[in-house]
């Protein structure tokens, strides 16, 4: 157990700033005790003997000041309690002068009783629900997450990992690799009796199979993307479309390079668009022709290595030119995003009509704008909302998204797989075999946090905020 879990904690948990209602939380083994001590109630009750989850009206009186200050109490009795610890919360108004207040009298008694409460260090209300057992590391972390998430997308996937979806997928793999160890050790048991409880054969199919499912996980991104960065929408289509006075017009400021030079954008210039709430990674990509100068065809390249990625795609026309003819230059079997057809540049059309689009264009939406003078800006930036809000976006995807320890941990992982197959390999005893196996499922067990330091759970928890 670390160092000062038998004391007694105590932080406002509510936002600090100006408010109506402010909550003080107080765990441990004297958080009813000291808070019976100075408490009031509306009508006698006694609180060491009522039961869990019940909230009490009342004064808590500061006998330093000669007030009483009026309060809901609401009291969790271990083990129903986040932390698994008796935990008593106080619900009183949003002054900062009366929290501080509460604070120093909760605490001057604790140190005048020698009861050893004290104030909470960063993190350690959810520090002390993990090391109680009430949730693992994977969602302690998730719980950091969703206090930090700021779009729907973030807060979405911070609540899949604090229901435990990292740690079902990690426990299904650390599952069987400890199987697959437990009859490798079996077997070096029974090496003396000529039994062969499993080949090599075998066990190379196994971590075979462990392996792909790790390098699966790790291809998807790392947590916080969306928010930090926003859902990537690439803009593309031909060279002087006005891909870059579009990116610029949606922006409010002067971004990308814009020329009447076709091909001007040589690489990929992204910016960050904030709209109705969520926020979008907007990249400008190299217009596509069929030019073979070798830094175009590069830039090209890198164009449709971005197009892959893409979780929304702007196709962007000419509305003054054959849109036809643009679009057999623009290989769309490439598009894996959701896509919106926007055509561009109608304020330079010569006509009152707009012109008929392609067959294969018909079943995207369509928005006509124009970076001069702003018409269909607005509307564009509706539908890409709308595309986010109605679902059509997967910001969590099918498999979990990891932070940047949890990550970590996974890469030593397949590491300690790859050298425990090269040893299967090699031919090498299995005490070796199972050696290289268990520093693999060590490494995944930092995760959930069955294999952890001091050091490792200083670093996590010292990113929360007090009271958290």
């Amino acid at each position: 157990m670390s160092s000062g879990i038998q004391d007694t904690i105590v932080a406002v948990s509510s936002p600090s700033g100006r408010s109506l209602h402010a909550i003080i939380k107080i765990s441990g083994h004297e958080a009813v005790r000291c808070t019976k001590d100075i408490f009031v109630p509306a009508f006698a009750i006694d609180l060491e003997a009522i039961p869990t989850y019940t909230s009490v009206a009342g004064n808590i009186q500061i006998k330093e000041e000669g007030i009483e200050i009026p309060v809901v109490l609401y009291v969790m009795k271990q083990p129903y309690s986040y932390t698994k610890e008796d935990v008593v919360e106080i619900h009183t108004l949003g002054s900062s002068l009366i929290v501080e207040m509460l604070l120093n009298s909760i605490v001057s008694m604790g140190i005048h009783d020698k009861r050893n409460i004290r104030f909470s260090q960063p993190g350690e209300f959810t520090k002390r629900a993990f090391l109680h057992g009430r949730i693992d590391l994977a969602q302690a972390e998730a719980t950091m997450r969703i206090i930090r998430a700021q779009t729907d997308g973030e807060l979405k996937i911070a609540v899949a990992q604090l229901a435990g979806d990292v740690s079902q997928h990690i426990k299904r793999i650390q599952d069987d690799a400890v199987s697959l160890c437990s009859y490798i050790e079996a077997a070096i048991d029974f090496s003396d009796q000529d039994i062969e409880l499993i080949s090599a054969g075998e066990i190379m199919g196994r971590l075979e199979v462990i392996k792909n499912n790790i390098s699966q996980l790790l291809l998807q991104q790392e947590t916080g993307k969306v928010s930090r960065e926003g859902i990537d929408t690439v803009l593309f289509g031909k060279p002087n479309v006005g891909k870059s006075s579009l990116i610029n017009a949606l922006l409010g400021k002067k971004r990308a390079l814009v020329s009447e030079i076709a091909g001007t954008t040589r690489d990929v210039v992204s910016d960050i668009l904030e709209t109705g709430g969520v926020c979008f990674k907007l990249m400008d990509t190299a217009g596509m022709d069929d030019t073979k100068e070798i830094v175009t065809s590069r830039a090209i390249e890198k164009t449709h290595s971005t197009l892959k990625k893409a979780q929304i795609i702007l196709l962007v026309f000419d509305c003054n030119a054959d849109i036809g003819e643009q679009l057999r230059k623009m290989k769309l079997d490439d598009l894996t995003g959701n896509v919106i057809v926007v055509i561009n540049k109608c304020d330079l059309s010569k006509s009152s009509s707009f012109p008929e689009l392609p067959a294969e264009l018909k079943k995207y939406p369509l928005v006509h704008t124009s970076a001069m003078t702003g018409e269909g800006l607005e509307r564009l930036k509706e539908i890409l909302v709308e595309n986010v809000l109605g679902g059509r976006i997967n910001l969590s995807g099918s498999l979990p998204i990891f932070n940047v320890r949890q990550r970590d941990a996974l890469r030593r992982s397949l590491q300690s797989f790859q050298q425990t197959m090269e040893s299967v390999r090699n031919n090498e005893s299995y005490e070796f075999i199972a050696l290289d196996l268990r520093t693999a499922i060590d490494a995944l067990g930092e995760i959930v946090g069955e294999v952890t330091t001091e050091d490792i759970l200083s670093k996590i928890f010292s990113e929360f905020c007090i009271g958290k």
